[in-house]
């Protein structure tokens, strides 16, 4: 139609029409209504009012909720302004609140004419399609909107939608045409589509809010169905478990649920929680009724199952499923308890072992001190007490002969100083032996050899006893204190050769092994009885019994053998564990040129 037409005289069939100005704008009216006050309302490119009374038009703009009026006085024509509300043209309606509702293919508009408001409601407030053909309203006061998805019924108390389909009983779900619509006077709709007509009576149509109910119907392990009772985690139907044990390498698995309600299954809703890893409904779409779990965490959880009618209707409280996944071995509460309690073994061990060692190195530096001062006693008094002593026996037998016999009193005062002297010796000697044991590089075969040239020359005898010392194997460094026991021991048996002896050679070896060290000390001399040997000594003298507390405290061991006139020889035999200060590898080199030292060196000494 172009423009609008008013029919003044149906005899003679004159018409009256409205052309648009100015020339060449749309003149096309797709849909009009009559309101209460007898103003038509008309659907062209705009939204237009027209007051057939003065031939006045308003037109409207169609930004939803804005005022949007735009008055226009025209005169004998239909003005277009604004833009047009959708392509393809709408209808228009209008309630008994006086609201005019437009269908268009972007919703459902309703325009308020008292405040000149728009407001779009699609499917984002719960139509089925966006595209609106045709409006109807029934004797209650609700719409009922044609879509191309389906039948609606809106609510105008709550603005809320009811949508209806072809498993309802309608002829079909998609209503494309324009004006396919009306209703009776008596309040029957009819609603035409592609497939067919749709009649109804909206007061007859009664929504039922039937809660469905929600169960599980199939329980999977890896993708493979769990059948009851065949020995594994299910002994009946899932739908009858309450509750499920699943190992940790069954940490994979699906549930399968459904709502019953089949009146249009299609359309039914569902979602599920795992309670507590989930904080929000997980929704699933109807033609996916399954949830499925991957890697889930040893642990318990609650599955929670929601499903709805096809009308929205939820059952709020579902079906719930009580799930137990069992850890490993490893990480049973009993093996983390048992970890936890060797744990606490382990360590209280090896405090144990700790204080242990404490007490162990206080012992041994409590043992060395006394074994020190014990040493100490035992160098005074075979040195310096004894020597003092000796003096003053002299020095009374001196001063007895003094007035009766002088010769024999300055003899006497004579050998007192000879003891002085040698005194004076001993104690330097002793001094020595007492010096702090930390300086290491000292070389052990000097320090014998100066002391026993020291007691040779002094041994006041012709003629002069030999003395030789002899190194055999490649020197190495000794631990200090190991190394100050041996020459301890050593300068023992040299004065006990020169001294006691009466040796007239006297021979001193030390050998350097690659697993151990030896010193040889050999004389010539008058010997020791057999029952001072196994006496360690004669009563009141401790040089043999020194030497042996002295080879014990270092680990080595000592061998004394004599006989009388015969001579003595004292060996001492120490690991290379204990003696050598580092236990380095040597290259195969090395060892073997030291090997070849020592084949030449015993080859010169044979």
């Amino acid at each position: 139609m172009d423009g609008l037409n008013l029919l003044e005289d149906p005899v003679a069939g004159r018409f009256r029409s409205w052309k648009a100005e100015p020339a060449g704008a749309p003149q096309q009216v797709t849909a009009m209504v009559e309101d209460s006050d007898g103003e038509l309302w008309l659907d062209s490119d705009t939204l237009q009012r027209f007051e057939p009374a003065t031939g006045r038009f308003t037109a409207y703009s169609i930004e939803p909720g804005t005022a949007g009026r735009a008055d226009r006085q025209v005169s004998d024509s239909l003005v277009r302004i604004g833009k047009r509300i959708s392509p393809g043209g709408s209808f228009l309606a209008i309630d008994r609140g006086g609201l005019l509702w437009m269908a268009t293919t972007n919703g459902l508009v309703r325009f308020d004419r008292a405040r000149e408001q728009y407001s779009t409601f699609d499917q984002r407030h719960g139509l089925p399609d966006s595209a609106v053909h045709d409006i109807l309203e029934d004797r209650l006061g609700r719409l009922w909107v044609s879509t191309a998805g389906g039948l609606s019924r809106f609510d105008l108390r709550t603005n809320t939608f009811t949508n209806f389909y072809e498993g309802d009983g309608l002829a079909g779900s998609a209503f494309e045409g324009y004006s396919a619509a009306t209703q009776t006077r008596r309040g029957q709709m009819f609603f035409g589509s592609k497939s067919g007509l749709t009649a109804f009576w909206p007061e007859q149509i009664v929504e039922k809010r039937s809660v469905p109910p929600v169960v599980l119907t199939e329980f999977s392990l890896r993708n493979v169905p769990v059948t009851p009772g065949s020995g594994g985690v299910l002994e009946q139907s899932i739908t009858s478990t309450p509750s499920l044990t699943l190992s940790h390498d069954q940490n994979l698995f699906s549930i399968e649920f459904a709502a019953l309600s089949y009146v249009d299954p299609q359309r039914n809703q569902y979602r599920y929680m795992l309670e507590p890893l989930d904080r929000e409904w997980n929704q699933v779409a109807p033609n996916r009724r399954i949830a499925t779990f991957t890697t889930l965490p040893a642990g318990s959880y609650t599955l929670r199952v929601q499903g709805s009618n096809n009308r929205g209707v939820w059952n709020e409280g579902g079906v719930a499923l009580h799930l137990e996944v069992l850890p490993p071995w490893w990480g049973t509460t009993w093996f983390r308890t048992a970890c936890a309690g060797v744990l606490l073994v382990l360590l209280w061990t090896g405090y144990q072992l700790r204080v242990r060692q404490l007490h162990h190195q206080f012992d041994k530096t409590l043992e060395a001190r006394v074994g020190e001062r014990t040493r100490i006693a035992r160098e005074l008094h075979d040195t310096l007490l004894q020597s003092f002593h000796g003096l003053l026996l002299r020095f009374e037998t001196a001063s007895q002969l003094l007035l009766d016999q002088p010769a024999e009193a300055k003899q006497e005062l004579d050998s007192a100083i000879k003891s002085a002297a040698d005194a004076i010796t001993e104690g330097r000697n002793a001094v020595q032996g007492l010096r702090a044991s930390t300086v290491e590089g000292n070389d052990l075969a000097l320090a014998i050899g100066t002391l026993g040239d020291e007691l040779a020359t002094g041994a006041n005898v012709q003629p002069t006893p030999e003395f030789r010392v002899g190194v055999e194997g490649h020197p190495r460094d000794l631990r200090p204190i190991v190394r100050d026991e041996i020459y301890k021991i050593a300068a023992e048996a040299l004065r006990n050769s020169f001294r006691h002896g009466e040796a007239g050679r006297v021979e001193v070896e030390i050998r350097y092994d690659r697993d151990g060290f030896r010193l040889r000390v050999r004389d010539d001399g008058k010997g020791i009885d057999q029952a001072i040997l196994a006496a360690q000594g004669i009563e009141g003298h401790y040089g043999l019994r020194g030497m042996r507390e002295r080879a014990a405290l270092i680990g080595a061991k000592l061998a004394v053998w004599s006989e009388v006139r015969a001579g003595t020889e004292v060996e001492l035999q120490i690991p290379a564990g204990a003696v050598y200060a580092t236990a380095r590898r040597r290259s195969w080199r090395s060892r073997l040129s030291a090997s070849n030292m020592s084949e030449d060196e015993r080859g010169d000494a044979s």
